[in-house]
Parts: C-alpha cells; structure tokens; sequence
C-alpha cells in the first residue's frame, strides 16, 4: 500500500468518527438533572456537598424493605409459639432451673457433717415420705454397727410409728431374715367398699399390728428369685390419731375385724423375675413378679383367707432422653371360710402404687386391677452425668369389685399428670408430682417408685 492510500485510509476514520461524537465534544454543555427531581446526577460536582444535597443523596439510599405476603409457615408458627412456650417453661426450663439450684456444689453444713459422723458410727437417720397409708413424711433412724443385727424406729408427722429388730444372713445364693415389729398406722383412710363409694364420706381409723416374721430366699439365677416364710400377725383397730372424723361414727357391723381383735398365721411364697438392665440413666427388658399369702385364723380369730399380689411392667427408650415405662398390677383376696377377709386387709386402689391421682387407699373391694403408663424425657444432666433430672407424664387407670370378671366400665377410674424424676446413673433419687382425676388434685414427694 503506498503512502496515499495511507493518507485517504487515516482521513476516512476521522470523518466516521466525527459524525458519532456526542455534541458535548463540540464544547456544547450536557443537560443537567431537573432541580426539582430526586434522581441523582450522573455528574459529580465539584466543591462541597450542600446539606440539602446530603439529605437527597441519603434519601435515594433508605429504601423500605421488601414486602412479601405471609404464606402459610407465618399463619402457623405463631399459635405453636404461644401454646409451646407455656410448655416448654412448665416442663422444661423450670425442672432444669430448680435441679440446678438444689444440685449446686455447695460446701458441707454442720447437719450434712454431723449426718456424716453418726452414719460412720452405724446410727443413720433418713427422712421417709411415707412409712404406711396417709402417715406424711417421717423420720427414720436405723441402728446396724453390729451387722447382720438392725435396729429400727421410725416416727412420722401424722404420729404413725415402727418399731423393728431382726437379723439379716447373707449367702452367696441364699439369705434368712429373722424379725419383729410394732407399727402404728395412725390415719388409715376409708371410704367404704366398692368402686362407686363418695370422697366425702372418707373417715379414719387406726391400726396397731405387729408380727414376727422368719423369711428365706433363693437366688436362682441373677434374674430370678424366690422367696418364703412363716409369720404370726396380730391386729388391733381404734379411733385415728390426731382426727375426729373417725370410722367407729358410721355403722361397722359389716366390716370384719374393726370391732374385733384378730390373730393369724402366716404363709409368704414369691417370686421375681427381673430381666431390666440399667443404661445411662435408664432401664430397659421386662420385670415380673407373683406373691402369695395365706392366713390362718388363730384361737378366737374365725377367719381364713389368702391374698394374691401379681405385677408386670416393662421399659421401652426411645432414645438417649426419651423413654415410655408401663405397669400392670393386680390384687386379689379371697375368703377360705369363717368370718371373712378383715376390711384393712381388702384390696386398694389408689396411691403411688396404682393410681397417682387418687389418695391412698381410695377404693376398696376384694380385687383390684390398674393400668400405669409414663412418658419421660430428660430435661437436665449434671457436666460430668453423675446425675440427671427427667419430667414425666403419666396416666393410670385402674378398678375395683369383688370379683375382677364383675368389674364394669363404670367402675374403672382414669388418673394423670405430671411430675420430676431425679437420678442418678443406675438409681433414683427421688420424685415429685402431681395428680389430676375426677375428684381434684393429688400431690407428693418420693425417696422411691413402684417403677
């Protein structure tokens, strides 16, 4: 290409170039932005920022949030918010707050220390819940720095008492017990017989029994064991302790042995098979056991008559935290001749036993048959898993009648509730709960629980 061409070629670019510029290459001014409008300049001016310009400037930038229209996760989770904080502060927070204040590390008081020293003597006091129907918390003191010799004295709010001594021999397979006790019962409940009796009619009454009792057992297996022995019992009923609402102000005639002394022999023969394992804080497998009792009437005591005392119950975990536990008991007295079963001998529902939201001793009748079943879920657990702390819900629904074939749907009566475990890996520690059935409110504390 020769260097005219080159010229021609230069010459051709710079006229196309030309006519694409914008007017302002040819020293004309770019519009600007209306005054009044708030779209910025695409220009920056120079010198200073005017308030006013600031404030627009900072207009531009605060825009509202995005709207979106609620969907149906906005219209659900609230409800379940307001339902599931109550519950959760019952059930959750609340047990957790108040094990971690009673479990806090604290050092030993003088009672703590004083405790200390007379169990390393072999006197150890213990305080009990309950040691009979309706006694209340009592105070308990057991004497055994001559092991396999024991005393015992107890004494509860409600002024029920026991008395015991005895001797334990312990085998490797085998055990013999030898004992003898005095106890009070000082206000036995009693609303009459039958399944359909008024909670306002209850009255009281007081028994005084003691017995000596020679029991032996054998362990068969780890799991399975069996037990017999030989008992004389004599028994006394009176007007209640510390109550005027007695049980004498109605007619007993009907009922055996409230006016009357009895004295009996007494047959024992059971057995336990127990097929649970502990695991980190909880039990799991199936446990079982059949108790018999026969009494024999003695001089003027015209009565004969067995008991009969069934239960299985068995623990499912759902999880680590998480587990069901279910019970099935059953009690059955039956008449072998003479006067009959004496009334405090009958079998009962109600209690920790078979029926939480009903007192003790509630219904009476000669058969009794209960249905128990618990939710627990662990809600604390100490740092190092020394202890743990577990609410539970539970429902019982039990009966009685004189035979378990005439037990009707009228006679069976629902419970439930609520209540705080504390344990330790393989043990519990102990209980609080509440009960709710027809007749109102139940409430207690345990050192120890059927299951």
């Amino acid at each position: 290409m020769t260097s005219a061409d080159l010229a021609g070629a230069a010459l051709l670019v710079l006229a196309i170039s030309r006519s694409l510029a914008p007017s302002a290459a040819y020293g004309q001014e770019a519009p600007s932005a209306p005054a009044d409008s708030a779209a910025p300049s695409d220009t920056i001016p120079t010198g200073p920022v005017t308030p006013a310009e600031a404030d627009a400037i900072r207009d531009t930038l605060q825009r509202p949030a995005a709207q979106y229209s609620a969907d149906w996760v906005d219209v659900v989770e609230f409800p379940l918010k307001v339902i599931g904080w109550p519950l959760d502060l019952v059930l959750v927070r609340l047990p957790a707050w108040l094990v971690g204040q009673i479990t806090a590390p604290r050092p030993p008081s003088g009672i703590m220390r004083t405790y200390r020293a007379m169990s390393e003597w072999g006197l150890r006091p213990t305080i009990r819940t309950t040691i009979g129907p309706r006694s209340a918390a009592a105070l308990e003191l057991q004497f055994d720095r001559y092991y396999p010799f024991y005393v015992h004295a107890a004494v509860s709010r409600r002024l029920s008492q026991r008395y015991r001594t005895g001797v334990i021999l312990n085998g490797r397979t085998t055990w013999l017990a030898s004992e003898a006790k005095w106890q009070r019962d000082a206000q036995t409940p009693f609303y009459g017989i039958g399944s359909q009796t008024d909670d306002a009619n209850r009255s009281f009454y007081r028994r005084d029994w003691w017995d000596v009792a020679t029991r032996t057992g054998l362990t068969v297996t780890p799991s399975l064991i069996f037990a017999g022995g030989l008992a004389y019992e004599h028994n006394e009923v009176g007007d209640p302790v510390g109550t005027s609402q007695s049980i004498f102000d109605f007619p007993t005639d009907s009922l055996y042995g409230a006016d009357e002394t009895t004295e009996y022999l007494r047959l024992e023969l059971s057995g336990t098979l127990n097929m649970t394992r502990w695991e980190d804080f909880q039990q799991t497998g199936v446990t079982a056991g059949l108790a018999a009792r026969s009494f024999f009437g003695l001089t003027d005591t015209d009565s004969n008559f067995r008991l009969l005392t069934g239960f299985l119950q068995t623990y499912l975990p759902i999880n680590g935290q998480q587990m069901f536990a279910f019970r099935a008991t059953s009690d059955i007295a039956r008449d072998d001749g003479g006067e009959g079963v004496p009334f405090y001998h009958l079998s009962t529902l109600g209690g920790s036993r078979s029926a939480l939201g009903f007192p003790s001793n509630r219904f009476v009748d000669h058969d009794m048959l209960s249905f128990m079943s618990e939710y627990r879920f662990e809600v604390w657990r100490e740092l190092h898993s020394r202890m743990r702390a577990e609410t539970f819900l539970f429902f019982h629904y039990g009966a009685v009648g004189e035979t378990i074939g005439q037990i009707e749907g009228g006679d069976w009566h629902p419970s439930y509730g609520l209540g705080l475990r504390l344990s330790r890996p393989t043990a519990l520690m102990g209980l609080a709960y509440l009960g709710f059935s027809a007749e109102g409110m139940t409430a207690g504390i345990r050192g120890s629980w059927p299951f």
